[in-house]
This record gives structure tokens, sequence and C-alpha cells, in this order.
């Protein structure tokens, strides 16, 4: 039996894997006005090894008029379509939610700093890192959860269906979740109050970082 190495190839070629068809369009040529079903590719040689098809179209055997590539479709979501105010419609709409607007921002923002007074109230005093936080000071933390809530409903998350119910911590003390966007995390701090793992680096954000001290 024959040795190998690395560099042998494992099968040796064969004359039987060369192309048998080979196909040669011509781009000078017009194409032909005759339809698809009539036109028939013109045979230029016969031999044992390749057949060379020549035609203006050689996919008129299929049934094929021409191999035009058709204009692109897709929409890009990240193109304005409407980059200015255009029609009485579009300032109404402005002119209405304008209201709502302002009324979320203010919204968003109270909830923020009364969350985070909570917050630091909840960690007032408490240097422990190795041990859980005390019962008195999660009950505090009650308070930054609904005001999570309430910052969800500012964003537009009126409601948030559930399916299921979520096991108790002694059966599945870990949540592996999704992680596409900002919502994640505030939805579950509101619903489970989770231990997260995060990056050390979290710690010295502004707002975020006090609260994610709070959740150990």
């Amino acid at each position: 039996m024959a040795e190998y190495d690395l560099t042998s190839p494992l099968l040796s070629p064969r004359s039987s894997d060369q192309p048998q068809t080979v196909l040669t369009v011509d781009e000078d040529s017009e194409p032909s006005d005759q339809s698809p079903s009539n036109h028939q590719p013109p045979l230029q040689t016969h031999n044992d090894e390749k057949t060379t098809l020549t035609s203006s179209n050689p996919y008129a055997f299929l049934g094929s008029d021409a191999h035009s590539v058709p204009a692109p479709t897709t929409v890009d979501p990240f193109r304005n379509g409407t980059p200015f105010i255009s029609g009485v419609y579009e300032a109404v709409k402005i002119v209405l939610c304008l209201p709502i607007m302002l009324l979320r921002l203010v919204l968003f923002g109270a909830c923020l700093a009364v969350g985070y007074i909570a917050t630091r109230i909840a960690l007032e005093g408490w240097k422990d890192k190795q041990n859980p936080m005390p019962k008195w000071r999660c009950r505090i933390m009650w308070v930054t959860r609904i005001c999570a809530r309430f910052i969800l409903f500012s964003f537009g998350y009126q409601w948030i269906r559930r399916k299921g119910k979520p096991a108790p911590r002694e059966i599945a003390p870990i949540v592996v979740s999704n992680h596409v966007s900002y919502i994640e995390p505030i939805f579950y701090f509101y619903e489970l109050f989770p231990t997260i793992v995060a990056s050390e680096s979290h710690d010295s954000m502004p707002f975020v970082g006090t609260i994610i001290r709070a959740m150990q």
C-alpha cells in the first residue's frame, strides 16, 4: 500500500472530470426577435469531448427571453423617505404628538430621579460586597423597580404580555435571556430583580452604575 503525506491528494484527477459542454455567448450580436419557442440555438461543433454552442441567448432552450439582472427591491430601513415635513397631515401629527412627547419626557425624568434617590438610600452605608443585601434594603429597591416600569411606559410599552409563569428561584436560579436592546435589562430589573452579570467598568457609569451596585 502506498504511503501518503499531508500534501499528497487523496484522489487522483480523472479525465472524465473535465467539462463536457461549453457555452460561448457572443455579446456583440443583437438579440433575436423570434419567440423562445421558435428560436433554436445553432449548433456549431460536435465533438466526442465537448460541444460548443454560440447564441445571443444561450438560455432560450429553457424558455427564457433574455438574461437580464432585475433592479434591487430591498427596502433600506435606515433611509428616511420623508426627511422634511410635507403636507397638512404630517404637521397635524406633530402638533398633536408634541404634548404627548413632553409628558413622556417629564415622566421619564421624574422616574429616573426618584429611582436614583431610592437606590442611593438603599446603598447608604452598605459596603459589604461578599454577602447578599439585607431584606430592608431590598424593600427600598421596590421603589426603583416601580420607577423602572414607568420608564418602560414612557418609552411606549404600556402593556407587556406574559406567557407562562417563571419558576421559583429555588428551582431555576439562573435566567438566560436575549440582550438585543436596552429594554430587556429594564424589564428584568422590574420583573425579577436579578443579580446581573456585567462588566466592572459599568460601575462607573452615571445612574446605571448605582443601580448595578444595588443589584449586586
